[in-house]
């Protein structure tokens, strides 16, 4: 049975690119107080920047080279908090986790660069979500990546928000 070819789309990549050029934007000159105050849901900037690095080898390359490797692998589904609290990277400053992840990061992008078509249709089967392609998870990280960045500004925005005064009534 032949592959049929598909392609990223033309942000995904930008995207994945752009994603720790707008981290360490957001984040690098904040005091450590609005990096660790944690949010309603219980992470803080910083801890989300170290969730992104904790997964970024497994959720990214690790299941591209899978798919691509294997005739339909296996894909397991990622335990995200106990991965995160195995890493210990909560505990590491920000400056570490940026430049990690940069590293990370940009090595990932060298390997995806060298994708065909043929080899993102590739194919394997998801634990929780079943099939999916190479693409699929391109395409899944660079969305992960962007609602991530959202949370982040979400999370530094809430108590500045608050000291608006009478300017709150304005978007």
């Amino acid at each position: 049975m032949s592959e049929t070819p598909v392609s990223l789309h033309p942000a995904a990549f930008g995207v994945l690119a752009s994603t720790h050029g707008a981290l360490r934007s957001l984040l690098a000159s904040l005091p450590a107080s609005a990096l660790e105050t944690p949010g309603a849901e219980g992470w803080s900037p910083k801890d989300v920047v170290a969730h992104i690095l904790s997964i970024e080898q497994q959720a990214l390359l690790g299941r591209v080279r899978l798919i691509v490797d294997a005739n339909d692998a296996a894909i397991a589904n990622i335990d995200e908090d106990a991965t995160l609290a195995a890493s210990g990277m909560r505990a590491w400053p920000i400056a570490r986790l940026l430049d990690e992840f940069a590293v990370r990061r940009s090595a990932a992008l060298e390997n995806l660069s060298r994708l065909g078509p043929e080899e993102l249709a590739r194919s394997g089967n998801h634990s929780a979500a079943g099939a999916v392609s190479a693409a699929d998870v391109v395409h899944h990280v660079a969305f992960h990546d962007l609602l991530h960045i959202g949370q982040i500004t979400q999370l530094i925005c809430a108590p500045i928000e608050e000291r608006r005064g009478a300017m709150r009534m304005f978007r």
